[in-house]
């Protein structure tokens, strides 16, 4: 077995494989119980199995760990007396609370995409999503409040005042697998609108406007204006796509809203984000562009 070290000191995400994440230290309850319900590696591990048994083929694509500043329950703690064990840094001695993987589902692949199920591990609990991933960005889409599942922020098809457990989680995952080729063709005609509309400068400066308006609404203290739902970008984040949009735009008088989305999609990745919002903001940008071409 190879001997491999994790360094969060030096960058606060680590890329890992299935098998480092499962020899990582195991957080348990006092009932020797798995904090949360399920440990980061089997969550992984049962998506795929979800997938395989109907004769797809997932791959662990990437997983990131990565470090936060949670006093309570930081992101990533080391134990001294592992490390004294199995060595300094080593990944033995690492607890890890942060974990974000990517799998590809290689059934349908083209050059262009390859449908891809992101699965989110923190403090708070388990996310999953599920939609085309771009190759050439390495973009993650989330096309529909039903492509995403989560234990504890509540999408489509969820009851707010029942809070799903980890079994129910997975029996989504069961169902994404069992319904694969419907669920693609919704997901085809999504990314087709996409692409078949145009926009415009006008457009632009519009869509800029919604999503600043949406990142004020969420943070507001002002009751007539708070929403809770997840805005698409935060300002840096809106800051850097707006501006790449807008010099894309000086040289083109059209883009498609699909070459639109994947501009500002390029900030939505787990080495660049809090874990957590990555899925919740990924369809919060699909749903903003859907309502801007439908309008």
């Amino acid at each position: 077995m190879e001997k491999r070290e994790l360094n969060f000191a030096e960058s606060p995400v680590q890329v890992l494989t299935l098998e480092e994440l499962e020899r990582s230290y195991h957080e348990n309850l006092p009932t020797g119980d798995p904090v949360g319900g399920i440990y980061h590696f089997a969550l992984i591990q049962q998506v795929l199995e979800a997938f395989e048994k109907r004769g797809l083929k997932p791959v662990v694509q990437e997983i990131f760990a990565a470090a936060n500043r949670d006093s309570k329950r930081p992101g990533v703690t080391v134990l001294p007396q592992l490390e004294a064990q199995y060595g300094e840094r080593s990944v033995e001695a690492h607890l890890l609370r942060r974990v974000y993987a990517n799998i590809e589902i290689r059934q349908d692949e083209t050059d262009e995409i390859v449908t891809c199920l992101g699965t989110a591990y923190s403090q708070k609990g388990i996310q999953i999503g599920i939609g085309p991933m771009v190759k050439v960005c390495h973009n993650q889409t989330i096309l529909g409040a039903r492509d995403v599942v989560s234990n504890f922020t509540c999408y489509a098809g969820q009851n707010r005042k029942d809070r799903y457990t980890v079994e129910m989680v997975l029996a989504r995952v069961e169902q994404w697998a069992e319904e694969y080729e419907p669920y693609q063709k919704i997901r085809q005609e999504r990314m087709s609108q996409l692409k078949s509309a145009e926009m415009d400068r006008q457009g632009m400066l519009r869509l800029i406007g919604r999503l600043v308006e949406r990142r004020i609404m969420h943070d507001s203290q002002n009751e007539l204006l708070h929403e809770s739902a997840p805005y698409p970008l935060n300002s840096s984040q809106i800051n850097e796509t707006a501006e790449q949009l807008l010099a894309v735009m000086r040289l083109r008088d059209h883009i498609s809203y699909w070459d639109a989305y994947q501009q500002l999609n390029t900030v939505l990745k787990p080495a660049r984000m809090d874990i957590p919002q990555v899925l919740p903001q990924s369809l919060a940008l699909y749903e903003t562009m859907a309502e801007e071409v439908e309008n």
